[in-house]
């Protein structure tokens, strides 16, 4: 099983318990599979840079492969002052 943690906007009533189908094998599958199941969500994605985390390392390479007992967390972008 793959842990999802939406931060911020991407926040959502039961996005956090979603058990992720065999054939989402990469990051950009992932992606692709949350905008298909959740439009809002993927036009929310789509329309910022947004920040992917896995396995609380930082990566910007959407082929690298998911598997059971990894953790993905979808982070928008930051801003402060």
């Amino acid at each position: 099983m793959v842990k999802l943690v939406f931060l911020g906007k991407f926040r959502g009533e039961g996005r956090d318990d979603l058990a992720v189908p065999p054939n989402v094998m990469t990051l950009a599958d992932l992606k692709d599979w949350l905008a298909h199941r959740d439009p809002a969500l993927g036009e929310a994605l789509a329309a910022t840079r947004t920040h992917v985390v896995l396995n609380q390392e930082l990566v910007h390479d959407m082929a690298l492969p998911i598997g059971d007992g990894d953790e993905v967390a979808f982070l928008p972008p930051m801003s402060g002052g």
